[in-house]
């Protein structure tokens, strides 16, 4: 391999190592998110679902539903024990008018223009108590467009997908979309805390500081940074030694 192309290669590494090292925008302490995203296949091929939901607290998956009747509860001991609160029956009810809903905006997609579609609803309770809602679009797996519930205001998130943000974007949609991921996920998400609080507290793992593991990756990080601009450095130096050489041939031919 030619230094050139080498030297272009550890560059192209060296940018994208740059690039995961910036730090990633994190929650702040105290807060609990509920999530949920379906996913729909609007032309499914055969023996593949037509749409799937699946559930999270805080990253634990504790419902996965297939839209066509089988349910999975998650054997995760806090998770499981959401099925008997209050909000269990309302949430799953919620659940399926909505995959109705979405089904509606997508009954008439192309699988060219998008072979499965993707809808999230996240809430986030605060330290403060403050709900935050949105709700992200995309396409074959792709986030195109997010809904911002505590202003209802639009945002894009990639260009082109024009015939399905102008389906999505619209007042009635709009409202459902704010009381879906405001009031209703607001309302379960506080009831699955305070149900599921005691026992988090009392049983859950040691972490690791939240800060630890971010350092030791940047440390790692900055440890290849420094060799591959070492190498970058001996490349160039390849590359300069060998052109001098070159001219020095070229000078002794020209005087020859």
């Amino acid at each position: 391999m030619a230094p050139a192309t080498i030297l272009y290669f550890l560059l192209t590494v060296l940018t994208r190592l740059l690039q995961l090292s910036e730090p990633l925008p994190a929650a702040g302490a105290g807060t609990h998110c509920l999530v949920h995203e379906f996913i729909i296949n609007p032309k499914p091929l055969p023996g593949q679902q037509q749409c799937k939901v699946q559930s999270q607290l805080d990253q634990r998956i504790f419902l996965s539903y297939d839209c066509v009747g089988a349910m999975a509860i998650s054997p995760d001991v806090h998770a499981g024990k959401l099925n008997s609160t209050k909000s269990w029956n309302d949430l799953f009810k919620t659940l399926q008018d909505l995959i109705t809903e979405i089904k509606k905006l997508w009954w008439d997609i192309k699988p060219e223009e998008c072979a499965s579609t993707v809808a999230r609803m996240t809430c986030c309770q605060k330290a403060d108590g403050n709900i935050l809602g949105f709700w992200e679009f995309g396409c074959n797996g792709k986030f195109f467009l997010r809904f911002h519930s505590n202003n209802k205001t639009w945002e894009d998130l990639l260009s082109g997908f024009s015939s399905m943000k102008e389906k999505l974007k619209n007042v009635e949609l709009s409202e459902l979309l704010y009381r879906t991921s405001l009031v209703d996920c607001g309302s379960w998400l506080k009831e699955f805390l305070e149900h599921s609080e005691e026992n988090l507290e009392t049983t859950a793992p040691p972490t690791t500081p939240a800060g630890s593991e971010s350092t030791l990756m940047t440390a790692l990080l900055s440890g290849l940074v420094l060799v591959l601009i070492i190498s970058c450095f001996l490349v160039y130096k390849a590359i300069k030694l060998r052109y001098m050489k070159k001219c020095s041939r070229l000078r002794f031919s020209s005087a020859a």
